[in-house]
């Protein structure tokens, strides 16, 4: 990556990956008909929401955590372009805070089929 705009996208992609691999391994979320991405976030932190879900609430809540923090970098990266510089550090940290988020869903399904 050798420009802002590549760590911006970078920063998206990376917010992006979380949100697919959230949708793809929850199996009771409501169809929501708007402000998808905050609700999705709510669900996940609130145990009362997510009980139908077949994995721990604790975890299931700190993931959505997780989610919300990147999600809050991605619209910062993509929506506050005159008020936030983006560098390549802030793009190398949203991939791996992807990456060890998709290793923590991994763990967590594994935890499930056990």
């Amino acid at each position: 990556m050798a420009d802002e705009a590549s760590w911006r996208s970078a920063i998206s992609r990376a917010y992006y990956s979380m949100y697919h691999e959230t949708m793809a391994s929850l199996t009771c979320v409501p169809k929501y008909s708007s402000n998808h991405h905050g609700n999705l976030i709510g669900y996940m932190t609130t145990p009362a929401e997510c009980k139908g879900e077949p994995y721990d609430s604790r975890t299931m809540r700190l993931l959505g955590y997780n989610l919300k923090q990147l999600r809050d970098a991605r619209n910062e990266a993509d929506y506050h372009i005159a008020d936030i510089s983006v560098s390549k550090e802030m793009a190398e940290t949203a991939i791996a805070s992807a990456e060890l988020y998709f290793s923590k869903w991994t763990a967590l399904k594994s935890a499930k089929a056990s």
